[in-house]
């Protein structure tokens, strides 16, 4: 692909824990480049700048026509896994010094009945945790007013043990923010050049514990975050120029550095987010509302659920068991990836992951002194990927290493390298199963009626594979698929999110006049931050949406308002009866007549980025043998070794039928299609593979 010489050009970059994904397009939204180069760990915006270098040289452009850098970090996610933030200081109400410790009193889901298993340690440690003196009750009214010495004495305690951001969340802030404005003043004096998170501008919600989590968890990354988008943003002025950066939220939508820095959290799995909104996307295009995103790199296996076409928001979600009250998008997220490593356990059994052999030194056959049996190693040995053309060519895989690497578990396991790399496979898919049954089943959700929508530099090779041990209707490999999450972040739109904590209002007796002031005094604040970023008239959308819940029951549901336009008696009722359908969807049951409590007002605002297009061809008929660029043997269970067809995606057209056993192999991923199933080729270059007619 050749992008013109006159046009300016947007680069999304993805970073995981293997390879940083780079795509281009011109800022009308025509034209795909993609690349990968390797992640690197000790500096990961050298490999952001890699990536923007490699897919500008890739497109034929330079690095001057990049207009913009949409860029999905993992820096904040990493900063979580491996407990690297910063120090942080907590300043709470008196009385309430334990709210991070005590927590919700419940022991962690996944192990329910394991009595070793304890919930994650606060990112804070108690004797950093400080009180001030303090109380407002939950109609926000003042009880005990501030004292200010008690702010001022913790100020002192933090200076002294160099405590490098402060996180202040106290009762019922959201309501009345004056105390913490003020403790935030105070502090500022003693501590000038220490950044402070306030809980009702993190999270202004009620659920003291979850606003302080989030708060804490945003002060433990601002450092971090911070430092690297300020080396990232001057590597771009020095090598780039004027290219505008942006960051991709949790939520699926981008925003400005400026609000990066100062809302921290909202970049932990950003890049996971993008996935799920590009296979939403995708979805539109071609008719599938229902789908679930299956996302396959180097070290996850990230999960999303899309019905009606767009992406599941909730803001009741946790990053590594810590829970965050903020939108995001519904990702789950296992340690299954091309990298996981594979290993035995002291019953015999074989077992993949959760750890991986990462970008350094990486799976064995990368031939960089990894030693460990990984995925990738297991389908080296299988036949399933081409060890001379890996990576667009840049990489050759070492299949003896693979071999030998697989082999010691082999040899534990009294088979063949290829029985024990099968193996590999099958606990491997097992697991993503079952995690993408946690996230269908277990909810009642039939996983029969959706698509499996896959990507990721792995995804391609289980793809078809899950989707038949699920059932599922389909299973899809979108174009580009081993850079599809960098695809995403160029399809995302640029967002901003608001919530009104109300209180408690009971919909049926809300005053429509109130409600409708608080949605526009927020939709205000919505136009100004986007406007202030360059969109205007139609490119700004805005939706309300709301959290309402059974009165005494504890946790609520989110859902737009059916009605846009202002608010109405009637459009309340109708806002009760999608509330009242979503409940029977979600529990089974809804008692007709039940008093229905508002809980927040929220406006998502959104900054409409230019539609991304993905290049078509025409129908040249159902033979793909122009696309046929040879055979070689893979290993299938049941069958052995077997002779199979191996196609070269950029020569597929629309229309075409590859019948398995078959690999379609491509720049940054290779695609199994089993033996007794097919796949057709979209317009697109999209992978259809039907599974209802298999």
């Amino acid at each position: 692909m050749t992008i013109g010489a006159d046009k300016k050009v947007r680069v999304a970059v993805d970073v995981g824990g293997t390879f940083t994904d780079a795509v281009l397009t011109d800022t009308s939204g025509l034209g795909l480049a993609a690349v990968k180069v390797p992640t690197t760990p000790a500096d990961r915006a050298i490999g952001v700048m890699n990536g923007v270098a490699a897919v500008c040289k890739a497109a034929g452009v330079g690095t001057d026509q990049v207009a913009e850098v949409v860029h999905g970090s993992t820096t904040g996610t990493n900063a979580l896994i491996e407990r690297t933030g910063s120090k942080v200081g907590f300043l709470t109400t008196a009385g309430f010094r334990d709210v991070l410790e005590i927590g919700r009193v419940q022991r962690p889901m996944a192990g329910l009945y394991d009595f070793t298993v304890d919930r994650p340690p606060p990112l804070v440690p108690r004797y950093l945790c400080l009180e001030a003196v303090e109380r407002i009750n939950a109609e926000g009214g003042v009880i005990t007013p501030l004292d200010e010495d008690s702010v001022r004495k913790a100020a002192d305690a933090f200076a002294a043990e160099g405590v490098e951001a402060v996180a202040i969340c106290f009762l019922f802030a959201h309501l009345n923010s004056a105390h913490e404005d003020r403790a935030a003043e105070i502090i500022s004096e003693r501590l000038p050049d220490v950044p402070i998170s306030l809980s009702n501008l993190m999270s202004p919600e009620y659920r003291e514990y979850e606003r302080a989590s989030t708060t804490v968890m945003n002060a433990y990354l601002t450092p971090v975050m911070r430092s690297y988008l300020q080396n990232l943003e001057g590597r771009l002025a020095q090598e780039i120029g004027g290219a505008r950066l942006s960051v991709i939220q949790a939520n699926g939508g981008s925003t400005s550095v400026e609000f990066a820095k100062a809302k921290a959290v909202t970049t932990v799995n950003s890049g996971p987010a993008g996935g799920v909104v590009a296979a939403a996307f995708y979805g539109r295009q071609h008719g599938r509302e229902r789908i679930v995103s299956v996302d396959m790199g180097g070290t996850s296996f990230d999960i999303g659920l899309i019905e009606g076409g767009e992406s599941r928001v909730t803001t009741e979600g946790d990053f590594q068991g810590l829970p965050v009250k903020i939108p995001i998008i519904d990702l789950h997220i296992i340690g299954a990836g091309g990298g996981s490593i594979a290993w035995i356990d002291r019953g015999g059994a074989l077992n993949v992951g959760p750890k991986s052999a990462g970008a350094e030194p990486g799976p064995a056959c990368y031939g960089h002194g990894g030693t460990e049996p990984t995925v990738t190693d297991a389908n080296v040995v299988l036949g399933r990927l081409n060890p001379a053309n890996f990576n667009a060519g840049q990489m050759s895989l070492d299949v003896d290493a693979a071999r030998r690497a697989v082999g010691t578990i082999a040899d534990k396991m009294g088979m063949s390298p290829e029985d024990a790399a099968l193996g590999v496979i099958k606990v491997v898919n097992a697991n993503m199963t079952k995690g993408i049954a946690t996230v269908t089943i277990q909810r009642g959700i039939d996983v029969r009626d959706f698509s499996l929508f896959s990507f990721g530099g792995a995804g391609g090779v289980h793809a078809v594979e899950l989707a038949q041990e699920l059932q599922m209707a389909e299973a899809i490999i979108p174009p580009l698929p081993g850079t599809f999450s960098a695809v995403g972040l160029l399809a995302t739109e640029m967002r901003h999110d608001y919530v009104e904590a109300l209180g408690g209002v009971v919909a049926q007796e809300a005053e429509t006049e109130n409600l409708e002031a608080r949605f526009r005094s927020m939709e205000e604040q919505g136009r100004a931050e986007l406007s202030a970023q360059g969109f205007d008239g139609d490119a700004i959308k805005l939706t309300r949406l709301a959290d309402l819940k059974v009165v005494g029951q504890t946790y609520e549901l989110l859902l737009p308002l059916p009605d846009q336009g202002p608010v109405s008696r009637e459009g309340i009722e109708a806002l009760l009866r999608e509330f009242g359908t979503l409940y029977r969807e979600r529990y089974a049951f809804f008692f007709e007549g039940e008093p229905i409590e508002l809980v927040n007002l929220r406006v998502s605002a959104q900054g409409l980025n230019p539609t991304v297009v993905f290049p078509e061809s025409a129908d040249a008929g159902a033979d793909p043998a122009p696309a046929q660029v040879g055979s070689r043997p893979v290993y299938f269970e049941g069958g052995g070794w077997t002779e199979t067809n191996v196609y070269g995606r950029d020569g597929l057209t629309c229309g075409m039928i590859v019948a398995g056993p078959a690999v379609i192999e491509e720049e940054t991923s290779a695609t199994l299609i089993p033996p007794g199933t097919t796949a057709q080729v979209a317009a697109d270059h999209g992978l259809i593979v039907d599974l209802k007619a298999s």
